[in-house]
C-alpha cells in the first residue's frame, strides 16, 4: 500500500463442518530486519506450529498434544524482527485467547499477550517458512531452538444456564472448563487465567527432520458460581516428529507420537503417514495417515480428533497452496 515496506492482507476462512466463516486482514509495516509491526488478525506465536509453518506440515493438521496446548488467533497488535544474528523474536498483544468467531459483544477488555524467541545456530534458516520435514535436502545442518510463553485471561464469553461460547480450554478427559459440572456436579466456571510456556528443538539434513515440542501449561484464578474441588490444573506433555525424503521432490515417509500428562486423563497417539508431491514442488501434496490414539482430549475443528476417541484414525487428503 504506497510504500513496499506497508502491507496489507485480507482472508476469508471457512470451515464447512460447522458452518463457521470468518472474514479479516491486517495491516504490516517493516521498518527494518529488527521491526516489522503490525496490526488486525494474527496468531499468538506460544507454539511452534503458529509461527508461520502452515500450512507446510507433514499432514494437514496438527498433532494432538499441539492442538491440546496452544493458543489460538485474535485480533491486535504484532510484531517481529531480529534481536541479534540468527535470534529472531516475536510477539502479540490481543483482546482474547480466540476470536475467530466470537462476536465483539462477548469479548472482555481484559488483554492477552505471546512472545517466542528463535534461535537458528547453524544455518540461520530452517527452510521456506520455516516449515515441517526437510523438502528442500539440506545440505548442512540446520538447528532450531524455540522457546515461547503465552498469558490469557478467560472467560465463557455466555451466561450461565446457556452453552459456553469459549471452547479453547479443556481438561485432558476432553470436558469444556466452562461448561457446567466439569469441575463439580452443578459448578460453572465463569473465569480463569490460563498460561503456557512451550520449548521446541529441530534439525533437518539430507531430507531427515527430526523435531519436538514440550509443553507446561497453568489454569488458574478461577471465578465460579459454587465451590471448586481444585484451584489450579497444570498439564504437561509433548510430541516428537520425524520424516525423511525417500526420493527427493518426490516421496516422504513420517512417524509421530505426542503424550500429555495431567491427573483427569494421560492420551497419547502413534502416528504413521507419508507425502507424495506429484509435480517438484512442496505447494501440492497428496496426504495418507494412520493415527492410533488413546483417549483424545480435544475435539478439532477440521483435524482428525474427537473428544475421547480411542482406536484409529485413518486420512487421506490433497492439499495446495497459491
Amino acid at each position: 500500500m504506497f510504500d513496499p515496506k506497508f502491507n496489507y492482507n485480507a482472508f476469508i476462512w471457512t470451515v464447512q463442518d460447522t458452518n463457521q466463516v470468518a472474514v479479516g486482514g491486517s495491516l504490516t509495516y517493516s521498518f527494518n530486519k529488527h521491526m516489522t509491526l503490525g496490526i488486525g488478525w494474527n496468531a499468538y506465536p506460544g507454539t511452534q506450529s503458529l509461527q508461520g509453518s502452515h500450512p507446510y506440515w507433514e499432514s494437514y493438521d496438527r498433532v494432538m498434544a499441539d492442538e491440546f496446548f496452544r493458543p489460538f488467533f485474535s485480533q491486535g497488535i504484532f510484531g517481529q524482527g531480529l534481536l541479534a544474528p540468527r535470534l529472531e523474536y516475536r510477539f502479540m498483544v490481543g483482546n482474547n485467547n480466540s476470536n475467530l468467531d466470537v462476536p465483539a459483544t462477548k469479548i472482555d477488555r481484559d488483554l492477552s499477550a505471546g512472545a517466542a524467541i528463535t534461535w537458528l545456530p547453524t544455518t540461520g534458516e530452517f527452510g521456506p517458512r520455516g516449515g515441517f520435514g526437510d523438502y528442500e535436502n539440506h545440505e548442512s545442518i540446520a538447528t532450531r531452538f524455540n522457546l515461547a510463553y503465552t498469558y490469557s485471561p478467560e472467560e465463557r464469553q455466555a451466561p450461565i444456564g446457556t452453552a459456553s461460547a469459549n471452547t479453547t480450554l479443556r481438561l485432558a478427559d476432553s470436558l469444556n472448563m466452562f461448561d457446567t459440572g466439569a469441575f463439580a456436579k452443578g459448578v460453572t466456571v465463569e473465569r480463569a487465567r490460563y498460561r503456557l510456556l512451550s520449548a521446541a528443538a529441530g534439525m533437518k539434513y539430507h531430507g531427515f527432520w527430526l523435531q519436538g515440542e514440550g509443553y507446561y501449561r497453568k489454569v488458574d484464578n478461577f471465578v465460579a458460581d459454587g465451590p471448586l474441588p481444585v484451584r489450579l490444573v497444570p498439564d504437561t506433555g509433548f510430541y516428537v516428529q520425524t520424516a525423511y525424503m525417500i526420493m527427493p521432490k518426490r516421496l516422504e515417509l513420517y512417524g509421530a507420537t505426542s503424550y500429555i500428562f495431567s491427573e483427569y486423563s494421560r492420551p497419547k497417539e502413534f502416528i504413521v503417514g507419508g507425502n507424495y508431491y506429484p509435480w517438484n514442488t512442496r505447494n501440492l501434496r497428496l496426504n495418507l495417515q494412520l493415527i492410533n490414539v488413546d483417549q483424545s482430549p480435544v475435539s478439532s475443528t477440521f483435524g482428525f480428533y474427537i473428544g475421547k476417541i480411542t482406536g484409529q484414525v485413518f486420512s487421506a487428503g490433497f492439499t495446495t497452496f497459491f
